[in-house]
């Protein structure tokens, strides 16, 4: 592995992510959170096509590249990018978004209460929400969520990118 293509690559495509978060604070009191969803990984797709633009640069540079040493490479540039999305993560939401937690679970709430469920069946999602919602609280189990928000999307994109751009 390319190990300082991984970390330029990574570090851009990270800070690209994280550099939107500033972008956007105070947008919104009452933020959509299906919405704001969307167009967050959108933005992560597109950051994460400096999976696509690393393997490029190997390739271009070797003149040859496998698939395997291809999907190595752009792990690495994942891996990276998820690191400082998961560091930019747990930076920003405590000093620059701390009531995030609180908006996205009375959202959540009002979903559930606006539902055809029963009554009980509402109690119960509610409070599976609340649990939830604490146990994110928790650095490690908030680091571990941030981790799975952008580590499979970078997998799926490397994946392709290896596939695209091997050549032998």
């Amino acid at each position: 592995m390319k190990t300082k293509i991984a970390f330029k690559y990574g570090l851009i495509s990270g800070g690209l992510i994280v550099g939107s978060w500033f972008l956007t604070i105070g947008m919104s009191e009452n933020p959509d959170f299906a919405l704001g969803e969307i167009i967050g990984y959108a933005i992560m797709l597109a950051a994460l096509t400096a999976v696509f633009l690393g393997i490029k640069r190997i390739r271009d540079e070797q003149g040859s590249l496998s698939f395997k040493e291809a999907f190595l490479n752009g792990l690495g540039i994942t891996l990276v990018a998820s690191i400082i999305y998961v560091v930019g993560w747990m930076i920003y939401m405590p000093n620059f978004a701390p009531e995030f937690v609180d908006k996205y679970r009375i959202s959540q709430i009002e979903l559930i209460e606006q539902s055809d469920a029963t009554q009980d069946e509402k109690t119960k999602e509610i409070n599976e929400m609340n649990e939830w919602m604490e146990s994110y609280e928790k650095p490690h189990v908030m680091a571990a969520m941030t981790f799975t928000e952008i580590f499979p999307v970078g997998l799926i994109v490397t994946l392709i990118s290896s596939l695209i751009l091997k050549r032998k």
